[in-house]
């Protein structure tokens, strides 16, 4: 039997633009706050 994967919830990061105030943040810590608020929900 498998198991059905659904998305329950949604989010995102913030819209920057190039060379902008996100452009020193790392990928990976903007996806983290995403799943750090998800999780928080």
């Amino acid at each position: 039997m498998s198991k059905d994967v659904v998305i329950v919830a949604a989010a995102r990061t913030a819209v920057g633009s190039f060379g902008g105030s996100l452009a020193g943040v790392p990928a990976h810590k903007l996806g983290a706050e995403v799943v750090k608020n998800l999780l928080q929900r």
